[in-house]
Formats: structure tokens, sequence, C-alpha cells
């Protein structure tokens, strides 16, 4: 037996936006239009990327995030991140991958490169989503410095230096955030 197809309605090709299951040209867009009770309410949502790192707050997109990875941050860039963790010379080479000789060498515009770029990045995007979390800096940072027992009685702001630290960090920031202890 043969199933009969099913008759949709034409659609308007001035509505199309609507179709587009909220992805614009550029990416996702911003601008939602909702209807309630016959009125049209607008609401725009702006990506955020960059808390530390304001550079990043000029992204529209993980696109254009990543052209400014590749394009590699300058040490003055990530300065405010750096002084926020305290972090020393020894620390800042372990998350750019290179050596502490290295980092005592950069002037504010020296470039971090494509590897600590991308680390900085993930390292800002996680405090972020931690200050959310917590609800300030200062309580963030209380956390960041306190041994967790979920990570092996580690302290997370040591860890965080290398890729695989940073993964279990963001991974036990994100449990907490849908309610478990930590």
């Amino acid at each position: 037996m043969k199933k009969k197809a099913k008759k949709y309605p034409e659609v308007n090709p001035d509505h199309l936006s609507e179709f587009r299951d909220y992805q614009g040209d550029e990416g996702y867009t911003s601008t939602f239009i909702v209807k309630k009770g016959g009125e049209k309410l607008n609401y725009t949502v702006k990506p955020v990327f960059g808390y530390f790192i304001k550079s990043l707050q000029k992204a529209r997109n993980l696109q254009e995030v990543g052209v400014m990875l590749e394009e590699n941050f300058t040490y003055q860039e990530v300065s405010p991140l750096i002084e926020f963790l305290n972090l020393k010379a020894s620390e800042i080479a372990k998350a750019t991958s290179v050596s502490p000789s290295t980092v005592s060498r950069w002037s504010v515009d020296s470039s971090i490169g494509t590897p600590g770029s991308y680390q900085f990045f993930k390292i800002d995007e996680l405090i972020k989503n931690g200050v959310e979390l917590f609800g300030s800096e200062i309580q963030f940072k209380k956390w960041l410095y306190s041994s967790n027992l979920a990570l092996g009685n580690a302290i997370p702001a040591q860890l965080m230096l290398s890729m695989y630290g940073l993964e279990m960090v963001s991974e036990t920031v994100e449990a907490l955030h849908f309610g478990n202890v930590m």
C-alpha cells in the first residue's frame, strides 16, 4: 500500500527568514521576533566572547574567534587574565607552550603564539562561565585556588594551565552548573 504524499501550504518567499532555524547569512542571528498576544516583541541577544581578553568582544561568531586565534594574541591582550590568576613566568610558559626564558623576553606587543592564544581563550571562557556560576570573581577565584576532591584534590588554577587539565576543570564547572557538588 502506497502512502499519500502530505500536502504542505505554499511558503511565501517574503517570510523565508522565519524558516532558517535561527540561522542567518553570517551565522546564528542575534535578533528574535516573538509574537505574543498579537504584539511582536524583538529580542536581541549578542554573542559574548571575552571576559578578560577584551579584543574577543569584537567577535560576532566562533569563526571570527578562530581568525583572531590564528592571528595570535599579544602579551598585552592576555595580561588582565594573567594578573587575575597571579601567574608566574613558569606558569605562563606552561600555558603558552614556550620556555620561561621566552616569556621573560616578551614585551607588551609580543605575540604569544597560536597554542598560547587558544589556551588563554579557553581559560578566559572558563573564567566567564565560573564568574557567572559563582556570582562574583572573588568567589570563583576562591574556588579556583582551593583543592578539589572531584579533581583528585588538585587545585583547579594549577590544572588549567594544560589542555587536559583545563578540560577537566571546565567539565567540573559545567557539572556545578547543573547542580552537582564538586
